[in-house]
């Protein structure tokens, strides 16, 4: 039995159809029983739980041999803070794995994720990493960079903002590198983690085969549009501001205060060896120009209703 936290999230869906595939038995976690028919179309037995509830986790974990663990926020919101979910969320599912005897626990983070880091993202997802690391229950660390595909939320903001004439804004210099991989190679990954002894207690990177810069993204996303756009660099600073005022009002804004900081910071493999996406799992990555074409759907009306709470990229 495999456990997936998160159960309800972009990678997470994935993930099931794939293992529904093979059929393999899979329980979701998720927080809200409305999401119950979704989880249970896609070949998953949805449970009610959430990683803040340690005794929701030990119900979710009895007779579970792996889990993958993909909770995790980019945000704060009342409760629900990236220390509550990333960082003590995931000491919590540790220790109550430990407790039920689970053999494997792949957890799913951002390329970077260090405790030591001033992003908070990263910072929070850090200290999980390290705390499963030193945990003794049999683990693999998965740090996947930009992950794209249909329904995914960076991509398509970009292309959300992309709609509107004449400008398109470019978040400082736009030369921060970045190896988009797409989501059914992240799916494909993970699942080939499990009990596999070369992913054992280990900590990889996974990430497409292509570098690009911010600004070559943005360019792909225009070129798929078919738009012209005069590109505006704009300081990340004067951003800062706008940024946190939709953070504060918007229930879904578009970019967090914690995803606009690691947009200046390189999210690459560390070393031309480290990608282990084809190495160790034999996934031979997307290129993102080739995967995109979704982003044709993408309204400039669909991206405000999202960030209003009245709409979904998928």
């Amino acid at each position: 039995m495999i456990l997936i936290t998160g159960g309800n999230g972009y990678v997470a869906t994935h993930i099931i159809r794939q293992l529904a595939v093979k059929n393999e038995q899979v329980r979701a976690l998720v927080r809200n029983e409305a999401q119950f028919e979704k989880v249970r179309r896609l070949g998953a037995i949805p449970l009610k739980g959430d990683v803040t509830d340690i005794a929701s986790l030990r119900i979710a974990l009895a007779g579970v041999d792996q889990v993958i663990h993909l909770a995790a926020v980019n945000r704060n919101r009342g409760a629900s803070t990236m220390q509550a979910i990333n960082a003590q969320g995931t000491i919590n599912l540790v220790d109550a794995a430990k407790e039920a005897g689970v053999k494997q626990i792949v957890n799913v983070v951002g390329l970077g994720a260090d405790a030591k880091k001033p992003y908070p993202l990263a910072q929070t997802q850090g200290v999980g990493v390290d705390y499963l690391i030193r945990s003794g229950v049999p683990y693999t660390v998965l740090e996947a960079s930009v992950i794209f595909g249909q329904g995914d939320e960076f991509i398509n903001t970009l292309a959300g903002l992309a709609r509107i004439p004449p400008v398109m804004i470019v978040p400082g210099d736009g030369k921060s590198k970045f190896q988009p991989i797409a989501v059914q190679d992240v799916a494909t990954c993970t699942i080939r983690s499990l009990g596999n002894p070369a992913a054992l207690n280990k900590r990889l990177q996974i990430c497409g085969a292509e570098v690009l810069t911010l600004e070559n993204i943005i360019d792909a996303i225009l070129a798929e549009l078919k738009l012209k756009r005069l590109k505006v660099h704009m300081p990340v600073g004067i951003l800062k501001v706008a940024v946190l005022v939709m953070d504060k009002t918007l229930p879904k804004p578009p970019i967090t205060p914690s995803l606009l900081a690691q947009l200046g910071v390189d999210n690459v493999a560390t070393t031309a060896t480290a990608n282990t996406t084809e190495s160790v799992f034999g996934v031979k990555a997307q290129n993102l120009r080739n995967g995109i074409s979704y982003v044709r759907d993408m309204t400039l009306g669909t991206l405000i209703k999202r960030s209003f709470g009245a709409a979904s990229y998928r």
